[in-house]
């Protein structure tokens, strides 16, 4: 089935990457405006479709920087919302907006970082002179940024998930790609996420050295406690040996369930929806229809997914 979906979207991939192979080549002979702002612009993103850890690489970016005593935003598409143009997620002290009106990845990094003013813009050069004008950071971090060529970066770190194990030498099956390897060239750093959870193959190392790119391997580290439905810490170790119904929808969740494992919890099943699923009540009968089924102890899911269906209050 997987072979004649590749071979029905194949033409239809053909055409975006020569649109891709244009764009670039307009970007490069400056024939496509390229926008400096009057700030440093620090781009976090990746060359394929979700699953390489941004949200927690942007967070983790903007805590070091802010140990530093450097004033930061952050700006980022808000993929997903229901809203369009400029908008607040929070102005770093008040409780981020809805999830539905910025996205889940904003809220999320809103929920994890404090005294950092977090915008929401498609465009992302009038979302960053609405940062400025209103906050005057010294540094935007821009998430998802590294397609995003009409907005000058001073540094662009892009994110490769070492899970990507087998690659081939041909484009039909790889449509999970935004853009050809080559384009590697314009990044200044390349992280290698998820490296202590599956070693990455030898020819993906060859393929990421020959860029002469620093390149630095991720981790990693679980924090020590699981979220009640009321947001109640609970040591991990409280769960150690129970039985587990897993759900989500993100863009990796093969990284979630070994991160689950190896909190010694027995995944007993998995239900995986689309990466920003918004839950609706179908959604969580699907649940309970599972774990009737498994009698696990417990239902996890990742943070992202508990805030979407929280919000609503859905009766899980």
């Amino acid at each position: 089935m997987k072979i004649i979906l590749d071979i029905i979207t194949f033409p239809l991939f053909i055409v975006y990457l020569l649109f891709v192979a244009i764009r670039n080549l307009l970007y490069d002979i400056k024939l496509l405006k390229i926008t400096k702002l009057s700030c440093k612009i620090i781009s976090v993103g990746n060359i394929t479709v979700g699953g390489t850890g941004k949200t927690p690489t942007v967070i983790a970016i903007a805590k070091f920087l802010q140990k530093k005593n450097k004033s930061l935003a952050i700006l980022s598409r808000g993929y997903g919302r229901a809203s369009t143009g400029t908008q607040i997620v929070t102005n770093g002290k008040t409780e981020p907006a809805s999830w539905k009106n910025v996205g889940d990845e904003p809220v999320l990094m809103a929920k994890h970082l404090t005294n950092i003013p977090i915008v929401v813009d498609e465009n992302r050069i009038r979302g960053g002179k609405y940062l400025i004008n209103k906050f005057n950071p010294e540094i935007i971090i821009l998430d998802d940024g590294f397609q995003h060529r009409q907005l000058h970066k001073d540094v662009d770190i892009v994110l490769i998930n070492s899970n990507m194990s087998k690659l081939k030498n041909r484009i039909l099956g790889f449509t999970n790609f935004r853009e050809p390897w080559k384009s590697l060239k314009r990044a200044h750093i390349i992280f290698l996420t998820k490296s202590d959870y599956i070693a990455s193959s030898t020819k993906l190392l060859e393929k990421l050295q020959s860029t002469a790119l620093p390149l630095f391997k991720t981790n990693i580290n679980p924090l020590l406690f699981l979220l009640d439905q009321r947001t109640n810490k609970i040591d991990i170790k409280s769960f150690y040996g129970k039985t587990a119904l897993l759900f989500s929808g993100i863009g990796d969740p093969k990284t979630f369930e070994k991160t689950v494992t190896n909190q010694n919890i027995n995944v007993l099943d998995t239900i995986n929806f689309r990466d920003h699923k918004n839950y609706a009540t179908s959604d969580i009968q699907k649940i309970k229809s599972k774990l009737n089924k498994t009698n696990a102890d417990i239902i996890i899911t990742t943070e992202k997914d508990f805030l979407k269906i929280k919000e609503p209050n859905l009766p899980i």
